[in-house]
Order: C-alpha cells, then structure tokens, then sequence
C-alpha cells in the first residue's frame, strides 16, 4: 500500500519541464515515491535508449538504475550524478516535503564523453551485451547529446532549483483524502496486530516527523490517538453486533492486556464495556 498519491498540476508540471529541456536539451522525467514515472519531456526515449528497451533485460537494467537513484536520493537527501549500465550520464534529485521524500526528478541519456567515436564504440559494445539488431538505426542510435562538466553541472543546479519550485508552488503535493483513506483502511484491516510507528513508517514510505505532520495536519491528533479511537470504536461495534466476549473483543481490537482496555474503554466512553453491551 502506499499512502504518496500525488496531486499534479499536470499543465504547469509539463511546461516547466519543456522549459528545461528548451533551455538545456536534456530529457527530464517526474518520479513518484515508489519509482514510477508520473511524466517526461520528451515524453519518448532518444534512440538509443528506446532500442536499449526494446527487450525485457534492457528494460529491467534500466529500471535498476533508475532504483538505485533513487534509493540513493532517500538515504541522502541530495542530488546524485551518475552513469547508468549503459554508460550514460543521468541525475536524480528527491522532491522532499516535510523531511519526507515525495518523488524524484531525473534528467539523464546524455553523456559527458567528447569525443564522437568514443560514445559510438561505448554504445556499440551495450547493444553487442543486449544482443540486439542496430540495422535501420545507425545514424539516429548515435546521436546522443555530449556537454562538458561544467554544463552539465549547471543543469544541475537548475534542476535543484526546479525541486523547490515546484513545491512552493504546488504543483505537486500529497493527496490529503488519499492519505486518511488509505491509512484507516489498513489500520483497520491490523487493528488486532502491533501497530508500532516503525511499522506504519515502512508500510506508507514516510519518515517519523512525516507520519506526525501528516496525522496532525490530516486528523487533527497523533497516530497513538487515532489508533486508540479506532479501536475503541470497532469494540462498541463489536460489542453491539456480535456476541463475543468482552475479553475476546479486547484481543480482536488490538489490547493484549484486558484490564487495560477496560479502563481505557471506561474512561473513553464513560461506562464499563459491559453496561455499554446492555444498553
């Protein structure tokens, strides 16, 4: 399950990114949390690497570079430059809101080798490794952009830039009503299970301070409020519906300790779960 469903303004997301790539001429691609490209401008691949893709194992090295990025990117926090298997040169920056990494932001198939010959054989001996066919796309399998260091450190820092801009400008943010939807669904799909933060921070890829930013924004409480609400109220369900003991009914909703549910329920609604039952 993942609770990061994004929220884009799609036309000035693709416009910004036209802009890029006008300025620049570097392909740039839009991430979400999980690694799944939301939008890119171009939007197809250069030649090389739509030929590179064309088979199962071009694809699945590909998206291992892509990965590795972006695991990268939300250990560190920063912007990494890197080659990918084929050799090309691509960058990846986090989108990061509230300490939570919400996306990625990669330009990338260029190269920062200058001499023509050189990138030719590089890609020759990828396409050899891929077994592939490279008749009927010589001349355009080659042609792969070339910038020196410092233009290509330049982009970079343009792309940094573009990371904040679009947060502060709110072309992309999280789904509030994705996130609530999502977290009550799970909590009550595991209410009877450990419900720890470290748990909820691996099921929905968000960091602590992320988790209780968004259930204070979100729900106006904190997580161990909220889960102790849901609990209680599936017991007064239970406890209505069904003809389960009370103590089975404190196991179902997650109290190993019976004498603590009791308490907690009669401080929460005010009589013991029993004399609530008989109402």
């Amino acid at each position: 399950m993942n609770a990061m469903t994004l929220s884009l303004n799609r036309e000035s997301l693709f416009s910004l990114m036209k802009d890029f790539f006008l300025l620049t001429g570097f392909k740039i691609a839009l991430f979400d949390a999980s690694g799944n490209e939301i939008l890119s401008y171009p939007e197809k691949h250069c030649a090389f690497c739509a030929l590179i893709r064309s088979c199962p194992e071009g694809i699945k090295k590909c998206n291992e570079s892509n990965q590795k990025s972006f695991v990268h990117c939300e250990k560190t926090r920063e912007l990494v430059i890197y080659h990918c298997h084929a050799g090309l040169l691509e960058v990846t920056a986090p989108l990061i809101d509230n300490d939570s990494v919400i996306g990625y932001i990669m330009f990338g198939q260029i190269t920062d080798i200058n001499e023509p010959q050189d990138v030719k054989d590089m890609l020759q001996d990828v396409i050899a490794r891929f077994h592939l066919d490279q008749f009927g796309h010589d001349a355009a399998i080659y042609q792969i952009t070339s910038k020196s260091s410092e233009q290509i450190f330049a982009a970079t820092k343009i792309l940094e830039a573009c990371t904040f801009y679009v947060l502060l400008k709110d072309m992309i943010r999280l789904q509030r009503e994705n996130f609530i939807q999502n977290l009550n669904q799970f909590l009550l799909s595991h209410l009877s299970e450990d419900l720890s933060v470290e748990r909820l921070m691996q099921e929905f890829h968000l960091s602590k301070n992320k988790l209780y930013d968004s259930c204070s924004r979100y729900l106006n409480v904190g997580i161990a409020e909220h889960i102790k609400n849901l609990r209680i109220t599936e017991a007064k369900k239970l406890l209505k519906e069904t003809d389960l003991s009370v103590r089975e009914i404190s196991d179902k909703v997650g109290f190993n300790d019976y004498n603590y549910f009791c308490r907690v329920f009669k401080k929460e609604v005010g009589m013991p779960a029993n004399r609530f039952r008989n109402l």
